[in-house]
């Protein structure tokens, strides 16, 4: 079996699910800005040539309200997928406590409250990306797992190990 190398308990809050959503669509891909950005340049720009001579003011106006415009639809869109999710939590996964054991081959999650149990390897994630205050594994593009920062020990020593194991699939957000 192995020894443990790091028992962390964690827990996921709604304010921590919150926090992960926001950073999964603003962080996560880094073109977000520039492509809302040249969206609502061509919708601006659009606009524009419908005025003869050309329209400086209406085309720059109309670039900033419409990245606005998307940006608040994003923000909605986020809101509601949050609100829905607590909502229709009826397993309890809020505020429960995972313990995970990290080994040297493979990561054992536990939730006691939620009678489950699982066990993967470290190559069977996708990849696993690093916030200011999270260490995010995903197992997949659109299913993810995250361990709050603040409920590991030895944050170093942690950070060592797991960045060893994730080698080739990191990223900093």
């Amino acid at each position: 079996m192995g020894d443990i190398k790091f028992l962390i308990k964690t827990t996921m809050t709604k304010e921590d699910y919150k926090r992960f959503l926001y950073l999964a669509t603003f962080k996560k891909n880094k073109a977000i800005f520039p492509v809302i950005g040249l969206i609502a340049l061509a919708g601006s720009l659009i606009i524009s040539l419908d005025s003869q001579p050309f329209n400086w003011v209406k085309f720059i106006i109309g670039w900033a309200l419409f990245f606005l415009l998307a940006i608040v639809i994003i923000v909605l869109k986020v809101e509601m997928k949050k609100a829905k999710r607590i909502k229709t939590d009826q397993t309890g996964t809020f505020d429960s406590i995972n313990s995970l054991k990290f080994y040297d081959d493979r990561l054992v999650m536990e939730n006691e409250e939620l009678k489950s149990k699982g066990e993967l390897s470290y190559s069977q994630f996708f990849c696993l990306m690093e916030s200011k205050d999270y260490f995010i594994f995903y197992y997949s593009a659109n299913q993810a797992s995250l361990i709050r920062k603040k409920d590991i020990e030895d944050l170093n020593k942690f950070k060592e190990f797991i960045l060893e194991k994730f080698a080739g699939s990191y990223k900093s957000i």
